[in-house]
C-alpha cells in the first residue's frame, strides 16, 4: 500500500470513530516497513506447515483487525456504572423522600392522616401495607375504608405462644417484623420490571413503633444478654434490673434493622410512615416536656416528624364551647423548610354536630 492509500484508510477509520492516534501509529509502522523491509528468511518445511495466516495480511486487514479487537474495560466497577446510568433512565422508579414519623396520644388522628393521604393519591392497583402493632390500622380501615381490602392490607406482626405464662414470643415477633419488611422490599423491587402489571406497593405504615421498640428491649433482656430470665416478666424483676448492666447497643441494633429496611423501601419508591405515642419527659430528647416513644435515634433518622395534637376551644369567658380542633405540628421537615414549625388543622369535632374531616393537605398533595 502506498502513502496515499494508507492516509485514505486513516481518514476512513477515524471518521468511523476509531482512535486517531492508534490508527496513525499503525499506518506509520506499516509505511516504514514498506520502505525498509526486513530481509526474507528462507522457509523451512516445518515453518511452511505452521505458517501464521496473519503474516500475509495487508495493511488494511491489519488495521481493521487491531482496531476491532476488544479493548481493556473502561471501569473496574461495571455494576456500579450500570447503576449510575440507570439513575437517569426515563423508565427509572423515582425514590421516595417520605420517611415520616407521626406522634401523639391515642385517638389524635395519626393513622387517619396517613391512610387519608394514601387513599387520596392511590391509583386503582396501588396498595398500602400496614404492620399493625396496636390494632390502630385495622380499626381505622374498618371504620372509614371498609371496602378497601384490596388496597389497604393489614399485617399482624405478633407471634404468640401457647405453653407459657407470657402471651408473645419476642424473638419470633422481631423476626416476623423483619420478614414483613423484606417481603415489602421484594414486592417493591419486583414491581419495577417494565412488564409488571400486578398490584403496586406505594405506602408502608408501621403503627405503635413504641411497641416494636419494647419487643427489641425484651429480646435484649431475655435472650441477648444471656441473663437466664425465662420470660419478659422475670426479666423485668427489680433485682435483675439492679444486678445486670443493660447493653442498650443491642437494643439499638435490633431497632435499627427496621430503620434500614424502611430506607431501602424509600429507594424503591415507597412512602414510609411510622406512628408512635408520647409520654411526659423533661430529659434531653423531650419536646415541650413530652418524649416521642421510640429509640432515640429515630428523631435523627426520620426525614419528617408530625405531632398530632388536640385543642379545646373556649369562649371569651374561658368556658369550653364543645369544639375540639385536631392539629398537625410539623416538628421536623427536611424536605420542605417552609413547613418547619407550622401547624395545620385537619379535623374538627363539635358537640352535637357531625365531625368535619379535612385531612392534612401537605400529605394529600405531596408537598411534605
Amino acid at each position: 500500500m502506498g502513502a496515499f492509500d494508507a492516509l485514505k484508510k486513516h481518514v476512513d477509520l477515524t471518521n468511523k470513530g476509531v482512535d486517531e492516534d492508534k490508527v496513525g501509529a499503525l499506518v506509520a509502522e506499516a509505511l516504514n516497513l514498506e520502505k525498509h523491509p526486513a530481509p526474507p528468511m528462507p522457509p523451512t518445511e516445518e515453518a511452511s506447515a505452521t505458517k501464521n495466516p496473519r503474516q500475509a495480511e495487508s495493511l488494511t486487514e491489519h488495521i481493521e483487525r487491531t482496531t476491532s479487537e476488544p479493548s481493556e474495560p473502561t471501569t473496574n466497577f461495571p455494576d456500579l456504572a450500570k447503576e449510575l446510568a440507570a439513575q437517569t433512565s426515563v423508565n427509572r422508579v423515582k425514590p421516595s423522600t417520605t420517611f415520616c414519623g407521626i406522634v401523639g396520644h391515642s385517638g389524635r388522628g395519626k393513622t387517619g392522616i396517613s391512610m387519608d393521604s394514601f387513599m387520596h393519591n392511590s391509583g386503582p392497583t396501588d396498595m398500602m401495607w400496614c404492620i399493625d402493632f396496636d390494632g390502630g390500622a385495622l380499626d381505622c380501615k374498618h371504620a372509614h375504608y371498609p371496602d378497601s381490602d384490596d388496597k389497604i392490607r393489614i399485617w399482624n406482626p405478633w407471634e404468640t405462644q401457647a405453653h407459657d405464662r407470657v402471651a408473645f414470643n419476642y424473638p419470633k415477633t422481631h423476626q416476623r417484623t423483619m420478614n414483613l419488611c423484606k417481603f415489602a422490599l421484594e414486592q417493591a423491587r419486583k414491581q419495577q420490571a417494565p412488564d409488571y402489571e400486578g398490584p403496586r406497593l406505594t405506602t408502608l405504615l408501621v403503627t405503635a413503633v413504641d411497641q416494636y421498640d419494647q419487643v427489641c428491649i425484651n429480646n435484649m433482656k431475655i435472650y441477648d444478654l444471656e441473663m437466664d430470665a425465662k420470660d419478659a416478666i422475670e426479666a423485668a424483676a427489680s433485682k435483675l434490673n439492679q444486678d445486670i448492666g443493660w447493653n442498650w447497643n443491642i437494643r439499638t441494633t435490633r431497632f435499627k434493622q427496621l430503620t434500614a429496611l424502611c430506607r431501602q423501601l424509600n429507594f424503591a419508591g415507597v412512602d414510609v410512615f411510622w406512628e408512635t405515642h408520647i409520654k411526659s419527659d423533661d430529659k434531653e430528647y423531650s419536646h415541650d416536656g413530652w418524649k416521642f416513644v421510640w429509640e432515640k435515634n429515630a428523631n435523627n433518622d426520620l426525614t419528617q416528624i408530625i405531632w398530632c395534637k388536640d385543642q379545646k376551644i373556649r369562649n371569651e369567658d374561658g368556658k369550653e364551647t364543645g369544639e375540639t380542633r385536631y392539629m398537625a405540628d410539623f416538628v421536623k421537615c427536611k424536605t420542605n423548610p417552609d413547613l418547619q414549625g407550622q401547624e395545620r388543622v385537619f379535623f374538627v369535632t363539635k358537640k352535637g354536630l357531625p365531625a368535619t374531616w379535612m385531612g392534612l393537605a401537605e400529605l394529600r398533595d405531596k408537598t411534605l
